[in-house]
């Protein structure tokens, strides 16, 4: 696609675009790899001994590749005629050529069955003609000296890209194979399929890190060995990762005891350095940085209509928030949860505070426990939540309402719905002038309030 324009406009081609986009996602990664564009090489005619050694010990290769589809059971094997090429039509395009070769193994012809362009190519001038991936990747193992690559699993496979590739670097291009992993596959969360480019089931880096945290979503690579197959979730599951993080966190940072718990402490700070942008050590025992848990975050940023700075100052407020650093994991933590929210969260999930009183109709017993709450929502509207607990438990007392029948009222009230996070922190993050407002008018029409 290096050659198609890029339908935005903003590129000077459609891979452009698409590189740019990939290399802004995994920058808040910390990732900064050296980026070598196989197009450009190709084109400028850097791999052209290696193209023309690949010609010249074509039979080779040919045998290589044809022992790993027999070993396979493949149904066909490579033809007498086969030559190591590939490429593009230099007058449409197109990647249906017929190629053949003299006895110069850098001068390449070919004929294009889509258009009947016939051209000559000098490999040492660039073009593009290049080699099939079987050859293409061991080629630049020996060209760039790889020394470490990791591959998927459909590479990993017996008779795979990868065993072809150990034999012809060794046996065509004198070199040796790269150290390597095989890695499974990626899958999301409730989707049949991986992740896949060539189907165009992709979740890219910056989908991810809309949800994720960076720091989370290196940890959740981390965590796994790289042969193991797992999820990334955008659903519930999106709370247990979290919550998971947040229990590493807590266990790096324990003190050791010289038992056997030190092992999983030191575990833990392991993956955390690792997964750390900076890959900075944990010292027992330090105070854990504080992050609010993803549970409770949603429930306050809903109150605040996802208002981000309302959030991050609750915190503050209550004296959980004591420094700036704690102050940027807060807002950062709260940008991911929002957008979880608006986008992922099920109905159950979400919730918003009515903009307009109702008038519900009250039992006389709901109006009465309605009311004692009220009052003390008058006597004291900046209570805290520690300070109402009590009269929440007590606000029943002598009649034949629970908590647990007579709190869908307060919820319909205050929410619209039967159920809601906890009323406690509900009411006394909402302030109680506002809670008040939604609340008495059901009583007034009684005349109570």
């Amino acid at each position: 696609i290096v050659d198609v324009p890029d339908p935005f406009g903003d590129h000077a081609s459609y891979a452009d675009h698409n590189i740019a986009a990939f290399e802004e996602s995994i920058a808040p990664l910390a990732i900064a790899p050296e980026f070598i564009r196989q197009s450009k090489r190709y084109r400028a005619g850097a791999y052209a001994d290696g193209i023309a050694a690949a010609i010249r010990e074509r039979e080779t290769i040919r045998g290589i590749l044809n022992r790993a589809r027999e070993a396979t059971s493949a149904r066909t094997l490579l033809g007498d005629d086969w030559l190591p090429l590939s490429g593009f039509c230099g007058a449409c395009g197109r990647d249906e050529l017929a190629f053949s070769v003299g006895d110069d193994p850098y001068r390449v012809a070919y004929t294009c069955a889509s258009c009947q362009h016939a051209e000559e190519v000098d490999l040492r001038a660039g073009g593009s003609v290049k080699l099939p991936w079987r050859i293409d990747w061991p080629m630049r193992w020996a060209y760039e000296g790889v020394c470490f690559e990791p591959g998927g699993k459909d590479h990993s496979t017996a008779g795979g890209s990868y065993d072809t590739a150990k034999d012809i670097v060794r046996e065509i291009y004198g070199g040796s194979a790269p150290s390597y992993v095989g890695y499974d596959f990626v899958r999301i969360k409730g989707r049949a399929g991986k992740i896949s480019s060539s189907r165009g089931e992709v979740v890219t880096v910056g989908d991810c890190l809309e949800i994720y945290e960076p720091e989370i979503l290196r940890w959740i690579f981390v965590s796994y060995r790289p042969n193991t197959e797992f999820q990334i979730s955008f659903d519930l599951d999106v709370i247990k990762i979290y919550e998971d993080f947040d229990r590493t966190r807590r266990l790096a940072h324990e003190a050791d005891s010289g038992g056997k718990a030190d092992t999983k402490r030191q575990i833990a700070r392991r993956a955390l350095q690792l997964s750390s942008l900076d890959h900075r050590r944990i010292e027992p025992g330090s105070p854990v940085p504080f992050i609010p848990g993803f549970r409770h975050l949603s429930m306050i940023l809903q109150v605040y209509d996802g208002d981000l700075e309302r959030t991050v100052e609750h915190y503050v407020q209550s004296g959980e928030i004591t420094s700036d650093e704690e102050r940027r994991l807060c807002a950062q933590r709260a940008r991911c949860v929002w957008r979880w929210i608006a986008d992922f969260a099920p109905d159950e999930f979400r919730y918003r505070i009515r903009d307009e009183a109702i008038v519900r109709s009250l039992t006389q017993e709901e109006a009465v426990v309605l009311g004692r709450l009220c009052a003390v929502l008058r006597d004291q509207p900046s209570i805290s939540e520690d300070a109402l607990v009590p009269h929440m438990k007590s606000l029943c007392d002598g009649t034949a309402l629970d908590n647990k029948s007579f709190l869908p009222v307060v919820y319909d009230l205050l929410l619209g719905r039967e159920k809601g996070p906890k009323v406690t922190t509900l009411v006394t993050t909402m302030g109680g002038a506002r809670a008040l407002a939604l609340m008495e008018p059901s009583l007034g029409a009684l005349g109570l309030s």
